[in-house]
């Protein structure tokens, strides 16, 4: 069954200021088909929706990107995410939220591509990161961990067929690590 959240409800489970969280669905979903200024609806919203402006309000409060960049981003990492599982429209998938919010699952790394510099629209190159596997150990008094991921890389338009050398080492390198993400937001709306 399909939950349906108005602006309200999720400023007061989200702990987002109501008039924030109504700027960002404006700037990250399309117009609302039943809402308007004067239609007396309320906007509804899935988790899909929710998704989206929590993740794009993330990367305008915490990782300080521009409305343009964020939307950019989102534009990006949604085929993805839906194909991954994140953007179902019933509600979090149990399976994408660790065990704990410290369960870093997936993180994606992304920044600027070069040649994009001085162009009217953003464009950026992207590092999706899974942790298949971690591994602990002691080797003389001293912890060790070893842990396995599968990486997948994209960039702004689809896959990304260059090398990404050099994308960690840059100095303009943001970080969303999406299962803590995932993982807070399906607890919030617990509540």
């Amino acid at each position: 069954m399909i939950h349906y959240y108005t602006n309200r409800e999720l400023s007061k489970l989200l702990e987002v200021n109501l008039a924030k969280w109504k700027r960002w669905s404006r700037s990250f979903l399309p117009p609302d088909p039943l809402g308007g200024m004067q239609s007396g609806y309320a906007r509804q919203y899935t988790f899909k929706d929710i998704l989206k402006v929590y993740v794009g309000g993330h990367l305008l409060g915490h990782l300080k990107l521009s409305v343009a960049e964020s939307k950019q981003v989102l534009a990006d990492l949604s085929p993805w995410l839906k194909k991954n599982g994140f953007l179902k429209p019933g509600g979090p998938d149990p399976r994408l939220i660790g065990s704990s919010a410290a369960e870093e699952r997936y993180k994606i790394y992304f920044g600027p591509k070069k040649e994009s510099a001085g162009r009217a629209k953003p464009s950026f190159r992207y590092l999706i990161r899974k942790t298949m596997q971690t591994e602990a150990s002691q080797i003389s008094g001293h912890r060790t961990v070893h842990k396995i991921y599968r990486e997948i890389l994209l960039e702004s338009g689809g896959a990304d067929q260059t090398p990404i050398d050099g994308l960690m080492e840059d100095a303009h390198v943001f970080l969303i690590n999406l299962t803590a993400l995932y993982s807070t937001l399906a607890d919030k709306l617990k509540r």
